[in-house]
């Protein structure tokens, strides 16, 4: 087990970050093996007996980032969180081995994982952006998951056609090979963000957990990106294909599903939202004046609207 790894990351967590966050030790960790090798570790928070989440995030982000929102679930709920390969606790693998096919068999053997080392029971995913692709494709090749809860599932933008996407899709590849990948601190990483539009409701201090939880030491000082600008890039480039796949099987789905949106009208969200003549498959809400960071910007917002779905359902 990497508990270890806790220690490295945040430090005896006896003072706080920076952001002011004190990230839990988990409470038991997994270090589940990828079908080729990789590592993805999960860690367990919250009441083992409560039913279960599993979460992940975002594309170049961490599931500690969103601790403003599972931290508002932890009382009642079992929170399994992984992250995707190369981000977050995770070690770096080859930007070979980065398409979403891979990493839905990371996301297959991490329940596979769950479930033998912490018992069997129903299992929700709760992802955003580029993980709802990966929980939605996991899905379709095998029903690990009672239900989905989707936060701004990119699959369309709204009233807009496919080619509209798939310029978005290169656009943000090319941004993301731009990227900055080294800094001097968290501060510099999380003043440049707060400078940048897309990040402009992200309150201060979440922007620094935002540095403190996608950041790495680096082997000459200072600090680098855990998942390189290429291997960003190349999540975008992927994303297209599968995002339309998804779209064309949307009636395969027999679970309940949660679609919770960015504001439809504005332009600057970081990735497009749901074309909305697809959303007869999907529970659909939307937080009015909040982007695709929503979790970050309304936690508790989000908080609620995960736990009244699921009590809807019978299932918290």
């Amino acid at each position: 087990m990497n508990t270890d790894l806790y220690g490295e990351i945040y430090g005896s967590g006896v003072y706080p970050l920076p952001s002011g966050y004190i990230v839990p030790r988990p409470q038991e960790v997994l270090d589940v093996t990828a079908a080729d090798g990789a590592t993805i570790i999960v860690r367990r928070h919250g009441n083992p007996n409560g039913p279960r989440l599993l979460l992940s995030h975002g594309c170049g982000l961490a599931s500690d980032l969103y601790y403003p929102y599972w931290s508002l679930l932890t009382d009642r709920f079992e929170v399994c969180l992984f992250d995707m390969r190369s981000h977050g606790w995770n070690p770096a693998v080859s930007t070979g081995s980065f398409n979403i096919p891979t990493m839905v068999g990371d996301s297959r053997a991490v329940i596979e994982a769950i479930s033998s080392s912490w018992g069997e029971k129903p299992c929700y995913g709760v992802f955003h952006s580029i993980s709802t692709i990966v929980g939605l494709a996991h899905q379709l090749e095998k029903p690990d998951f009672a239900a989905l809860v989707l936060f701004d599932p990119a699959l369309q933008w709204p009233l807009r056609g496919n080619k509209t996407i798939d310029d978005v899709c290169r656009r943000q590849a090319r941004r993301a090979r731009r990227r900055q990948r080294h800094f001097e601190s968290y501060c510099e990483m999380a003043k440049m963000f707060a400078n940048a539009p897309a990040y402009s409701l992200i309150p201060p201090d979440v922007l620094m957990l935002l540095a403190e939880t996608t950041l790495r030491y680096a082997e000459g000082g200072g600090y680098e990106l855990r998942c390189s600008p290429e291997q960003e890039a190349q999540l975008y480039e992927w994303y297209f294909g599968f995002s339309m796949q998804i779209i064309d099987k949307l009636d395969s789905y027999d679970i309940p599903l949660k679609a919770i949106g960015a504001d439809p009208t504005f332009q600057t969200s970081f990735i497009p939202s749901f074309n909305l003549s697809k959303l007869s498959k999907f529970e659909y809400d939307f937080l009015p004046d909040k982007t695709h960071f929503l979790q970050l910007e309304a936690p508790e917002e989000c908080a609620t609207l995960t736990v009244e779905f699921l009590e809807q359902h019978g299932l918290a």
